[in-house]
């Protein structure tokens, strides 16, 4: 079998020839010492990304943080502290017409004119709803108490207890 020349590119390397004559002179041509090996990769973009990234989420968790822990002296409706504004002076059933009744004292105890609106339930001795009712107060001034009446027309038999189930107020 004879021998068949190997592919291009393999087999011994061909003698360097000399550059040729150029603007350089006989050193070489003139462009330059040969190019440096590139720059070894770092991971620069990445750890940039996440101290953003964890600055962004340190960011959500404070604003969380701020609505929730917030001053107790603030005074915004429907936070619960309403509640506090709010007496039950007296709990009665009229013996004529059997309607429970609730007589309430409401205390502004924000620094606003409020308007506040009350439930009340009317529960038995055994832990039974019997009846409910709502009262209102208008435009109360700061530190001025207002005297209302929750009044059911439901009929009960027998007496009751009156609860406050819920105050909400809002600024006038």
């Amino acid at each position: 079998m004879p021998a068949t020349p190997p592919p291009p590119g393999w087999g011994p390397r061909p003698p360097e020839q000399p550059p040729p004559p150029g603007p350089g002179g006989p050193q070489g041509p003139a462009w330059g010492p040969p190019p440096q090996p590139p720059p070894k990769r770092t991971n620069t973009c990445l750890v940039v990304a996440l101290i953003l990234g964890g600055l962004a989420v340190l960011a959500v968790v404070g604003i969380v943080i701020a609505f929730v822990a917030v001053d107790e002296t603030t005074d915004l409706p429907g936070e619960g502290r309403e509640d506090r504004d709010v007496r039950i002076s007296s709990c009665e059933v009229d013996g004529d017409t059997r309607w429970p009744h609730a007589g309430l004292t409401v205390t502004n105890l924000s620094s606003k004119p409020s308007d506040y609106a009350i439930s009340v339930e009317f529960v038995t001795a055994s832990g039974t709803r019997v009846a409910e009712a709502n009262a209102a107060v208008d435009n109360l001034a700061p530190d001025k108490v207002a005297e209302v009446t929750a009044q059911s027309l439901t009929q009960v038999d027998g007496p009751v207890t009156c609860n406050i189930t819920d105050v909400f107020r809002v600024a006038s």
